[in-house]
């Protein structure tokens, strides 16, 4: 994978979150709930290109609560 398809991806899985998000009528917040971690953390997850363990695991439940299976 090259650098930017790891950036068009993020900015996709971002997009699908907040179009997710708006369609359940939740917050980051109630999300953040869900997952079981803090905004700070979900964030971080959602925002941003890491690749270390834990962003990898919110990043794979969210993508579970929210139906998101093409990314």
């Amino acid at each position: 994978m090259t650098e930017q398809m790891i950036v068009d991806a993020a900015k996709m899985f971002k997009k699908r979150v907040k179009d997710g998000l708006f369609d359940r009528d939740m917050t980051q917040r109630d999300l953040a709930n869900e997952v079981g971690v803090t905004e700070a953390v979900l964030s971080l997850a959602i925002n941003t290109y890491a690749i270390n363990k834990q962003s990898r695991e919110v990043r794979a439940k969210v993508r579970q609560l929210l139906d998101i299976q093409d990314i």
